[in-house]
């Protein structure tokens, strides 16, 4: 950590990978919306707080394999009055670029935000060594292998999904996403908000807020493959409208088809908590159609 600038490194674990077994490109949101967080607040002046406004996420290779570590670097490259513009990357153990990033926020004067008095209202900080990701056996990491992928169409593997036919997903079972809708070009996510999705402030982490827009808009295009097609995501922006704060209802993420291309599809994705819209997303991917 240093003035302007923030490093945050995780695990590249098991639970975060998506079900087709490789680390879910939300993921990549998580943490950089984290790390961009760091790197604008170490240039305010006590008191004074930040949130974001929007996060834009290219992927830029291949993510790293399970069990490897990602490093989130963000430094800001613009400072104003109001609207700080942090920029960052990726990186996986050897230092190579995985994805690349800039987000920019809101500032609050000093007083303007004033966290929980409760302490109740705050995430339960987890000791060493504890916690689902390292007190269970990371669950089946390809879910959807190769076999599923030439014999089901991506709506049909959904379908299957919903009705619990094939296995979650492990970012699905870990961080409590589940798709509870699927048609052509349309889905519905859902998750429940509980304490361990929430920040200092009482609201929803921005990074599970883009988590959880990603896994809707690529899911939205996954149901308009055919079997036998390949997915990869190319890239995500999210603007965060309003906070959601943990109260225990649900955050609803329905992601629809824009664009129907053979070798590229644009899918938008609403997030929504009590029925207000909170975030909106965008996501491109890039598809590879069957031999």
């Amino acid at each position: 950590m240093q003035h302007g600038g923030a490093s945050i490194s995780m695990p590249a674990s098991g639970w975060f990978c998506g079900p087709k077994g490789q680390l879910h490109p939300g993921i990549f949101a998580f943490l950089l919306d984290m790390t961009h967080l760091y790197a604008v607040m170490s240039t305010l002046p006590a008191g004074a707080g930040c949130t974001t406004a929007e996060l834009s996420v290219t992927v830029l290779g291949q993510p790293p394999a399970s069990g490897a570590e990602i490093i989130g670097r963000s430094r800001v490259i613009y400072s104003a009055e109001r609207n700080p513009l942090a920029e960052g990357l990726v990186v996986d153990q050897g230092g190579h670029p995985v994805a690349h990033s800039t987000s920019r926020y809101f500032l609050f004067a000093p007083g303007a935000v004033v966290p929980p008095r409760s302490s109740e209202q705050f995430p339960q900080a987890r000791s060493p060594g504890t916690g689902a990701m390292l007190r269970e056996r990371v669950p089946q990491i390809a879910p959807v292998g190769p076999e599923l992928l030439q014999r089901l169409s991506g709506l049909e593997i959904l379908a299957a999904q919903i009705k619990g036919e094939i296995p979650a997903a492990p970012i699905g079972r870990y961080a409590g996403i589940r798709p509870v809708e699927a048609g052509d070009g349309r889905v519905v996510f859902s998750l429940p908000v509980h304490p361990d999705l929430v920040q200092e402030l009482g609201t929803v982490f921005g990074g599970v807020i883009a988590l959880l827009a990603k896994s809707a808009s690529g899911a939205a295009v996954q149901t308009i493959a055919p079997a036998g097609t390949g997915f990869t995501a190319l890239d995500l922006k999210v603007n965060f409208l309003r906070p959601a704060r943990a109260e225990g209802d649900e955050l609803i993420a329905t992601g629809l088809v824009s664009h129907r291309g053979r070798r590229l599809s644009i899918a938008n994705a609403v997030v929504t908590y009590r029925g207000r819209r909170i975030a909106v997303a965008t996501g491109t991917t890039a598809l590879t159609p069957p031999k």
